[in-house]
């Protein structure tokens, strides 16, 4: 819920993209209703245990008392309890009452003492809505996950105009979409890196290096199979071009027989992959190695700008490639 409350702060700064603060207060609300809900339902199904238990102990006395039985061994039973169960839940369902998703005009009868508590809480903080009492648990569940779907649906119908695109990097070529192709691991991270910037009086100040790692699907290209890519430096890539500097980037080929399920940059410029063996159906043998790389260490090369037209030319990237080895 923190994290979504985050999210909704966006629309502040982008105007437009993130979620909608409002929405998702309205989301988080209508999930401590159902939680009210829930324990309310709770004690109703604890009570109505109560009375069905009290009522068959009553019963089956009787029924022993009936057959000239002894019945000393029986559980004792509350007479009050028994009338209680006879009068208003004998022919009455109030667990299903709750479960039931109620027809247009039906709703829960709330006596008068306890909605007017419910409204002053209102003024301390509690649920705007003070008639989420008389909804049942599946009307309120119903509700509670509409207002999720229109937080989380929300970005998608926006776009920030204070977003603006200064460059362009393609990863790879695409023509089409296929199985292997539809869950491509991808991760993006920044470093701090005190060497990057040097102010006018020259002296270092803090700046971040972009880390952009993902696999290349092999059908992208034909000489490249089963491997990763490794990018750096795009974020300040036309600041770098001013200064003499380029994009810089290095493959990571797998060993045949394994494939790549996962990768992510961790901590100190460290690239953490999930390898899993597997065979040449893409099925899963049972062998998994984890392996981490220290980003500092491998050998990166420059490689060209990138626009539209123009992607990066892998050959670039295939003069250093670096085989992982177990």
């Amino acid at each position: 819920m923190g994290e979504l409350r985050g999210l909704s702060r966006w629309r502040s700064r982008y105007l437009g993209i993130g979620l909608y603060e409002t929405l998702v207060d309205n989301a988080v609300e209508r999930a401590g209703m159902l939680l009210v809900q829930v324990e309310r339902f709770i004690r109703v199904l604890s009570s109505v245990l109560q009375q069905f238990a009290n009522f068959f102990s009553w019963l089956l006395k009787c029924i022993k008392q009936l057959m000239s039985e002894p019945s000393d061994q029986l559980l004792t039973y509350n007479s009050e309890l028994v009338v209680v169960f006879l009068k208003f839940l004998y022919d009455q369902d109030p667990v299903m009452q709750l479960l039931d998703l109620p027809e247009a005009d039906e709703e829960i009868d709330i006596d008068s003492e306890t909605m007017q508590r419910v409204r002053e809480l209102v003024q301390f903080g509690g649920f705007g809505d003070s008639e989420y009492l008389q909804r049942t648990l599946a009307e309120e569940f119903q509700q509670m996950e509409h207002s999720f779907r229109e937080a989380a649906q929300m970005p998608f119908s926006t776009i920030s105009k204070k977003i603006l695109c200064k460059n362009l990097l393609p990863l790879f070529p695409l023509t089409s979409v296929s199985a292997s192709t539809r869950y491509i691991p991808i991760s993006l991270s920044f470093y701090e890196d005190a060497s990057e910037f040097t102010s006018s009086n020259q002296t270092h100040e803090v700046g971040f290096t972009d880390y952009i790692s993902f696999q290349i699907p092999d059908e992208s290209f034909l000489d490249v199979t089963n491997c990763i890519a490794v990018v750096r430096g795009f974020m300040n890539y036309l600041s770098n071009v001013k200064q003499g500097r380029s994009l810089e980037g290095i493959l990571l080929c797998v060993p045949p027989g394994y494939y790549c399920v996962d990768l992510a940059l961790y901590k100190e410029h460290q690239i953490v992959m999930l390898l899993n063996k597997m065979n040449d159906t893409r099925e899963n043998l049972g062998d998994a190695w984890m392996m981490i790389l220290q980003a500092d260490d491998l050998p990166f090369v420059h490689i060209s700008g990138t626009t539209w037209e123009n992607n990066w030319e892998l050959y670039q990237l295939k003069q250093v490639e670096v085989w992982l080895v177990f």
